[in-house]
């Protein structure tokens, strides 16, 4: 439709003749966010001016203000860290931060400016165990303990003194050292074979006769930490305690400990504090035989101290900390692990996450992100999920949660009403020989609101079940298609066809519809696409688009089957899946990576995660690669992404990971009802530009118009059928605009629906 050059002055006479400056696009920091778990601290330091200490974790940094007791900041690889993956943290003499991590970046953070220096050298090196374990200054050099001996750095300048001291005296070449300390003029490094020591000054280090070995029971393997304290050096193992006093080795004086699991050790005004299992204990100089426990029983990771007070590294509890005379946990709000194995966001905006298992093979639960705050589902904080940890899978629609855990069943959450089901409370099958053990995998709401599961085993041959009522399940026998099949994920197109992967025997896609009647098996309609029609020997995924077309991915690239309805209408001539291909140059190229997700967002652009190289943003019909995301060109934290989903109500894209969670702004956000208001920016527009102007406030399917103020339009354009269109600043010639000040009209489809705003263009010479 046409919009006459009345309706357009009548808007002109309408608009306020002021222009809004907005702020410029945002920047890296704002566009990504990453979500890890910093609640694992394996090392804690203390600035030397400041009440500060600094908690190194597996998931980033944070900062706690010791006086107060409060998380202040927090360091992830968005702000500044090379990786997130944090194993020893050290202030040096000039009050900066050395931080050194499991792929052996090490990042100096200078606490007086805020930034960051970093030393790349041993994480480009072409060693296998290039873990940062360990830093201790002496003087002008850093020593730093790695996963194949200890190099030495200048604090100065940051360029490395001697060679790498591989051979440390008669231990064998490149053992990994855990810990460093210094003590009259000695070095002190206690490795994966026992305790190797050497006179720091006047000895070439890189002699392997410079260094004197000690590995002696408990001593002999596994020394995971040292400290000097009352001029001796004590060191802990896995299997014991003991310290050195320049004269002779002796054990712990205390039989409790002396045989125990040391984990770290450290002094602490005149008491030494140390963790022996799963307790921390403290003793005075003046009687070590004499150990009192300083805080309940846990799972204790590292310590350090502050005004003659401990600070402990609490395992998945962050800094452990004695606050107006009781001991406290303080740790950022972040997710419970940083393993994400299924994403779901509902019409709320609210994400919901299923754990999975970690990286370490432990169950993680599940999680909700709500406005910026992190909720843990557990058996131990919630007890009303069930048995068990292992959720896999999590599905959010209006205002209903389902979370299905492998074992464990399915559990619904409606707003505070958590409720679990298995086979001892309802229908739902277990598994051969284990009745109790229930396995529902995929999930997927149908056009009516009805809630389908599928089973990856089921011992009454029910692998699909619909939940009809509060706590009615209707289950639907195999056919014989698929009597020994797994089934895994769910999607259902608008024709209510459930369409599951299957692995096991047989492998592929299995589509059912039981026709508009859930309890008339009679007139069901099913079928079956085998591995073969793929191309592949692994099914990952499976969606239906806003095309009604359903796309699966592979570990051989995706294929499209864009006719759901004639397999239903004719399952013996279904029609055959299509492999995406991507358009480059005049040439069409398979696409052929190894997938592991796929997701949709409003605009039904395609956003697949794979294995090896990160995530793919791709058009609507998948023939153009929009841009692709790994860990070397953005903040991603890891190059294997696990699942995708993006929140139509702000348009950030959520990728998970087994290393946590990262989200990307994006402008696939819900387009508006009606029209408010269109909003420009950056507003002015300075032109060249490096990036598009954005029209925010859309209905759905806009047009949009450029007009001059004296009604020429410029520019017309349709938006991508979100809330948010851009526009490049060139007129329909493909000229930039000159400078002035613009009219952006935009219309719905039939003009029955309006917005404008005003815009100013510079353009420079």
């Amino acid at each position: 439709m046409m919009i006459n050059k009345k309706v357009i002055w009548l808007f002109l006479f309408i608009l306020i003749p002021v222009i809004t400056l907005a702020d410029n696009p945002a920047g890296l920091k704002n566009k990504w966010v990453n979500h890890t778990d910093l609640k694992n601290v394996v090392s804690v330091a203390v600035d030397k001016t400041s009440p500060f200490a600094y908690c190194g974790s597996e998931g980033g940094l944070f900062v706690v203000n010791l006086q107060t007791g409060e998380v202040i900041k927090k360091y992830t690889n968005i702000d500044g860290l090379i990786n997130n993956n944090i194993t020893s943290v050290y202030v040096d003499s000039l009050d900066r931060l050395w931080i050194g991590a499991t792929d052996g970046s090490i990042s100096i953070l200078n606490f007086q400016t805020n930034s960051f220096r970093y030393i790349y050298d041993i994480k480009n090196s072409n060693e296998t165990n290039k873990s940062i374990n360990d830093f201790i200054q002496s003087g002008n050099y850093m020593f730093v303990a790695t996963g194949y001996g200890i190099q030495k750095i200048s604090v100065s300048n940051f360029s490395f003194v001697d060679a790498p001291y591989y051979q440390l005296g008669t231990f064998a070449g490149k053992s990994k050292v855990s810990t460093l300390t210094m003590l009259n003029g000695k070095i002190f490094a206690g490795t994966v074979s026992g305790v190797a020591y050497a006179n720091l000054f006047n000895a070439n280090l890189n002699d392997p006769n410079s260094w004197t070995n000690y590995n002696v029971a408990p001593l002999n393997a596994n020394v995971k930490c040292s400290e000097a304290f009352d001029g001796k050096i004590f060191f802990g193992s896995q299997t014991g305690f003991m310290y050195f006093d320049f004269q002779y080795w002796q054990l712990y004086p205390n039989s409790n400990v002396a045989n125990s699991q040391i984990f770290d050790v450290k002094a602490v005004g005149d008491n030494l504090y140390f963790i022996a299992g799963n307790a921390v204990y403290y003793a005075s100089k003046n009687n070590l035989s004499q150990i009192t426990q300083y805080a309940p029983s846990g799972n204790y990771l590292s310590l350090n101290g502050y005004n003659n007070q401990p600070l402990v590294g609490v395992f998945e509890n962050g800094l452990g900390l004695t606050v107006n005379g009781s001991f406290t946990n303080v740790y950022p709000n972040c997710p419970y692990r940083n393993s994400f194995d299924y994403l779901s966001i509902g019409q709320d905006g609210v994400l919901w996450a299923a754990g999975g298992q970690d990286i370490t093979g432990f169950a993680a639960g599940f999680y909700k992100y709500d406005n910026g705050s992190w909720s843990s589902y557990n058996t131990t904080n919630t007890p009303e999920i069930g048995s068990s940890n292992f959720f896999r899978k999590i599905y959010s629609n209006n205002g209903t949660v389902w979370a299905l855990c492998f074992g464990g069943g399915p559990t619904r959450i409606t707003g505070s009403r958590i409720n679990n089901f298995n086979p001892s409370n309802s229908p739902l099958p277990g598994i051969a020989g284990a009745p109790n053990y229930c396995v529902p995998f995929g999930g997927a709401y149908d056009n009516s609101g009805i809630f389908w599961m599928s089973f990856y085993g089921a011992d009454n041959s029910k692998g699909i079940y619909a939940v009809t009522g509060d706590t009615s399940f209707v289950g639907f026998v195999n056919p014989g298609i698929i009597i020994a099949a797994h089934l895994e994920q769910v999607a259902i197109d608008n024709y209510n066809t459930k369409w599951v992967s299957s692995s096991g025997n047989p492998g592929g896609v299995y589509f059912f519809n039981e026709n508009g009647t859930i309890n008339n098996p009679a007139d069901d309609i099913y079928g079956f696409y085998n591995l073969n029609d793929f191309e592949s020997n692994d099914i990952t995924s499976v969606i239906v688009d806003k095309n009604n077309e359903v796309w699966v991915s592979t570990i051989n690239g995706v294929f499209i089957i864009s006719d759901p309805y004639a397999a239903i209408r004719n399952p013996n001539q279904k029609p055959a899946p299509v492999k995406l291909g991507i358009i480059s140059g005049n040439l069409r190229v398979p696409f052929t990576e190894n997938c592991k997700c796929i997701a949709i967002d409003v605009l039904n652009q395609k956003w697949v995660g794979t294995k090896n190289n990160g995530v793919f943003h791709l058009s609507s019909d998948g023939s153009t690669l929009i841009e692709q995301f790994n860990v070397t060109n953005s903040p991603l934290l890891n190059n294997e992404i696990t699942s995708i989903a993006v929140n139509p109500v702000d348009g950030r894209a959520y990728f998970g990971s087994l290393y946590g969670l990262s989200s990307l702004q994006t402008d696939a956000i819900a387009p508006v009802t009606d029209f408010d208001k269109i909003i420009c920016s950056p507003n002015p527009y300075v032109l060249p530009s490096g990036v598009n102007l954005k029209i925010d406030g859309l209905v759905e399917n806009s047009s949009v118009k450029i007009i001059t103020l004296t009604g020429d339009v410029v520019a017309e354009f349709d938006s991508p059928g979100g809330k948010i269109a851009s526009w490049d600043g060139k007129d329909k010639r493909g000229n930039y605009v000159p400078s002035g000040v613009y009219i952006v009209v935009g219309y719905n489809k039939d003009g029955s629906k309006v917005g404008k705003g005003k815009l100013a263009v510079v353009k420079r010479n």
